[in-house]
């Protein structure tokens, strides 16, 4: 079950104002009552100091700036207090390439669109609890993958 609780800051970042509000009443319905929405990753970047977010939900086609360059940036960011949030990438483009991309640039989660309640759900406890450590390499920031658990929410065989 989904770890809720009220004062969970969940920001939600896409372009498409319908995915916006599909999420955000999805979210309500799972029990999360603080949720902030961004039209991209720039006007993200901008508000993520004042929000104070506990998870990040974003896509990946964006105009500016795309959901992985996003999520890169803020992850490399280590003067960030942010830098480590939990990030779900939710989105329609499944493709190998994508999906490697986001787990490269450092997601807890990827989600494909179009989501469900159910998904989403299993991501968020995923992407929350237990909380994995926070790795920084050279070329990688981003939480520690257990052996066998996948971010497309799915056991690995």
């Amino acid at each position: 079950m989904v770890p809720l609780s009220r004062d969970l800051v969940v920001l939600v970042i896409d372009d498409n104002i319908g995915m916006r509000s599909i999420m955000k009443a999805v979210l309500r319905a799972l029990g999360f009552l603080v949720i902030r929405q961004a039209n991209d990753a720039v006007e993200a970047l901008k508000i993520i100091p004042d929000i104070k977010p506990d998870l990040i939900i974003t896509d990946i086609k964006m105009p500016v700036i795309d959901g992985v360059t996003f999520v890169r940036n803020l992850r490399a960011d280590e003067s960030n207090p942010f830098s480590e949030v939990p990030i779900i990438v939710a989105t329609g483009h499944t493709e190998e390439r994508h999906v490697k991309a986001c787990l490269e640039a450092g997601v807890d989660q990827f989600l494909a669109k179009p989501i469900t309640g159910k998904a989403l759900a299993d991501r968020i406890t995923r992407a929350l609890s237990p909380r994995r450590q926070f790795i920084r390499t050279g070329d990688y920031n981003g939480p520690l993958r257990p052996v066998g658990q996948s971010p497309l929410g799915m056991d690995a065989d």
